[in-house]
């Protein structure tokens, strides 16, 4: 940040010193003078622009790693919900399992088959709940790579500005 103070200051300078150059030089009809201050406003505003600009790339990127992080941790907590739900689960099957051997000496045929059917649509509710978690998971880090994404654009957006104001700073001026 005094860095941006010492640039914003200095920039006020040069900006009235622009001012100051086009005024004299429009007064004694000196275009040249008046062109340099001209010039002397646009690589202030140039040099703004390209600061602002860098100051949102790096805006962008830490909300892009702030959602890629929280994305990342809302993702670990629904791996594990399942893993504790797939858990439940299997205990449950475990207990209807033992329920339907003691069964099967009365029953034992229909029960084993209704034991054996329900486990088989259980197992197919947590596999089509894993596929579901991974595929927002999957939705989860496209949408930070987008956000990646801006925030590259936007960076290459602030170098292309402070590439043109180097061209600008590095241009002989008239005098």
């Amino acid at each position: 940040m005094p860095e941006q103070t010492a640039n914003a200051a200095g920039g006020a300078f040069e900006k009235l010193a622009g001012k100051a150059k086009q005024a004299i030089g429009g007064l004694v009809g000196n275009d040249a003078l008046a062109r340099e201050g001209e010039l002397q406003e646009q690589k202030v505003d140039t040099a703004e622009q390209a600061d602002r600009l860098a100051a949102e790339a790096q805006q962008a990127e830490q909300q892009s790693d702030l959602a890629a992080k929280q994305e990342a941790n809302r993702l670990e907590q629904q791996r594990v919900q399942v893993e504790l739900d797939e858990r439940v689960r299997q205990e449950q099957i475990e207990h209807e399992a033992r329920a339907a051997k003691a069964e099967v000496a009365q029953q034992a045929a229909l029960r084993e088959a209704a034991a054996e059917r329900q486990e088989v649509n259980e197992e197919a509710v947590i596999a089509r709940q894993e596929v579901d978690a991974a595929a927002e998971r999957i939705d989860g880090a496209q949408q930070a790579a987008e956000i990646d994404e801006q925030a590259r654009q936007a960076e290459a957006a602030a170098d292309a500005l402070q590439a043109a104001q180097r061209a600008l700073e590095q241009k002989p001026t008239g005098g």
